[in-house]
């Protein structure tokens, strides 16, 4: 047998493509799906998050996001605009943002923005409300394309 004569991380690196290159497959749109099929497990994948000042109060928001691999920064959104950023997932799946926010008259507040495990969206949308926000709840979050949203408590 001729593989059996490469070098052992050859082997591994094979068996590592197979590997990705079944799951990609998989990931694929079947004709009678709306929804792409196991594509939250596939490594790497670009991510869009988009936070919207929607605070009750309409003063300028004041947010600082990061996570382990990056920091970006204090940004200021005024009111009903966006603020967006782009990252990958990192290769071991333990991607993870928070964002610090404030705002006068509006406390002092974190959320996390992204969790691989929660989020399995590929463009994040947040509505940052603030208190006595949508439904009583200061954060709404949803997947731009599908249907539905969820509401959060800060952290």
């Amino acid at each position: 047998m001729a593989f059996a004569n490469y070098h052992p991380c050859t082997k591994l690196m094979f068996y590592a493509l197979v590997f990705y290159l079944s799951i990609s497959l998989s990931a694929s749109t079947d004709a009678t799906m709306k929804k792409p099929i196991a594509r939250s497990l596939l490594p790497l994948q670009k991510k869009t998050i988009v936070i919207r000042n929607s605070a009750i109060n309409k003063e300028v928001m004041n947010i600082h996001c990061s996570s382990t691999e990056s920091d970006l920064g204090l940004k200021h959104i005024p009111y009903f605009q966006d603020y967006t950023f782009h990252f990958r997932v990192n290769w071991k799946g333990t991607t993870k943002f928070r964002c610090h926010v404030t705002w006068r008259g509006g406390g002092d507040h974190w959320f996390t923005v992204f969790k691989r495990g929660r989020d399995k969206c590929s463009e994040c949308v947040w509505q940052v409300y603030g208190e006595g926000g949508y439904g009583d709840k200061p954060l709404m979050y949803y997947n731009r394309g599908d249907e539905g949203y969820h509401l959060f408590d800060w952290d």
